[in-house]
């Protein structure tokens, strides 16, 4: 049964997602940095709101560095390479629930505690943990599926019974269900 949450269709959000912030990092990235939400949840979460110039030059380098990210998981996925998921998603949960952590409790470096580095850790967080449970969970829907007791397709009916007659020449006897249950 394939879920609406398949890793396929997550990873696939994650790359929209990185896709999205670099072409804002590159148009302008205030349509980020002023959304409501995000501006609430500075506020709820009591962080520095970072406050970047339209033109500033590593708006460029974090759009590239963006693009590259997505480029990473579109290579995974055109070849289908489970194993390499399978090993990074952890590492990244790991690194990004590290970095969110820092992110609000370090509250003297400026640079990593603010509103835009939490909140995307955050999110990378949350998506990385959502395709590491769709991994998991295809992991062991396939694991079931290799490793059956019974294969469905192989029961077959039973067989009739020999039974020797009073010759000595053996003949086919089907026995049905009632008389099995009689005896």
């Amino acid at each position: 049964m394939a879920s609406v949450l398949s890793s396929l269709n997550v990873l696939y959000f994650r790359i929209t997602f990185l896709l999205t912030i670099s072409y804002c990092c590159f148009k302008d990235v205030n349509l980020i940095l002023q959304n409501t939400y995000f501006l609430i949840l500075t506020q709820a979460m009591n962080l520095p709101a970072l406050q970047l110039p339209q033109h500033s030059g590593q708006l460029g380098l974090f759009g590239i560095l963006f693009i590259f990210s997505a480029l990473n998981d579109i290579v995974a996925i055109l070849e289908n390479n489970k194993k390499y998921l399978n090993s990074i998603v952890p590492i990244r949960l790991l690194g990004f629930f590290v970095l969110t952590g820092i992110s609000f409790l370090w509250e003297t470096n400026l640079f990593i505690h603010n509103n835009s580095v939490f909140i995307y850790s955050f999110l990378e967080m949350w998506i990385n943990f959502v395709i590491y449970n769709s991994l998991r969970e295809e992991k062991n829907e396939e694991f079931k599926l290799q490793n059956r007791f019974m294969n469905d397709s192989l029961i077959e009916e039973p067989t009739p019974f020999e039974v020797a007659n009073n010759a000595g020449a053996a003949t086919i006897e089907i026995i049905e269900e009632e008389e099995i249950i009689e005896k």
